[in-house]
């Protein structure tokens, strides 16, 4: 379903895991039947690899600028884990 040019690439898939694989996947697949036709969102590796860390429960800290996905990043982790909290920090609002 997901077109191959906004797929994660196998470079970033292939040192992971199976199971991770499939979480990656899954998420892809959630982002892009839940966005509008005509703006289908997959998200970008960065974002996959905030995911990832969150589901691994570290914390991270993000500097990133204007448009480039900081609230997919955010929203991501509380999609996949809807019992799940998530305390976001923006110092500039």
């Amino acid at each position: 379903i997901i077109p191959a040019n906004s797929a994660p690439s196998d470079a970033f898939l292939a040192p992971l895991s199976v199971g991770k694989r499939l979480d990656i996947w899954r998420v892809c697949l959630l982002c892009y039947l839940l966005t509008i036709d005509g703006k289908r969102i997959v998200p970008r590796e960065l974002q996959l690899c905030g995911l990832l860390a969150t589901m691994r429960c570290w914390n991270s800290v993000v500097y990133s600028g204007c448009g480039t996905g900081k609230t997919l990043f955010m929203v991501l982790p509380l999609l996949w884990n809807l019992k799940s909290v998530s305390i976001i920090i923006s110092p500039l609002k």
